[in-house]
């Protein structure tokens, strides 16, 4: 299982699509760019990014809900 992994790891590209697929020269111009606001990500940036902001070492920040019942989710049927 492992192996499997490590073999679909390789084969992924940091765009997120395998490799074969979006480094083939066939499919040059067939994607367009475009872009997503993760607003979990928005509130660490917005925490971390302030002017005097100093992170003790070793501290790490990552989002949480304020209200799990205000997040809207995706149902499945």
């Amino acid at each position: 299982m492992e192996f499997a992994y490590t073999l679909y790891v390789e084969g992924m590209c940091d765009c997120g699509r395998p490799k074969f697929e979006c480094r083939n020269d066939a499919n040059a111009g067939l994607y367009e760019a475009a872009d997503v606001t993760c607003h979990a990500q928005a509130a660490v940036e917005e925490r971390t990014g302030q002017k005097d902001f100093k992170p003790d070492p070793g501290q790490r920040f990552y989002a949480t809900e304020i209200d799990d019942e205000l997040i809207t989710r995706r149902t499945f049927e």
